[in-house]
């Protein structure tokens, strides 16, 4: 049994070619929007992260202060091992002699 045609052939490739540069043009500003959407979210993110680097940079002031900073830190620790290793020199050897004590048991 065969059922009526309600639509032309030409018609019916008509409506399907329109449709399909519908769905060609829809894609189209789909990927362009998503393009740029990322390029602008890609460029965001750099200078945002270009500022932040910009802003924290110390000055050269700054960087000398740290450095000598840095430095007494480092003497001051020194310093610390040096008077303990005499303490511990000291507790250990003799005082008159300056020898190192032997226990005996």
């Amino acid at each position: 049994m065969e059922y009526p045609r309600l639509i032309e052939n030409s018609t019916k490739n008509y409506l399907f070619q329109t449709l399909q540069k519908c769905h060609t043009n829809r894609v189209s500003i789909y990927y362009y929007t998503l393009n740029l959407g990322v390029l602008f979210v890609f460029t965001f993110i750099v200078a945002f992260i270009l500022y932040y680097c910009s802003k924290n940079k110390l000055s050269d002031y700054e960087k000398q202060q740290k450095m000598l900073k840095d430095q007494q830190y480092i003497l001051s620790k020194i310093r610390y091992y040096q008077e303990d290793q005499k303490v511990k020199k000291q507790s250990q050897s003799s005082f008159i002699t300056d020898l190192p004590v032997y226990q005996t048991n």
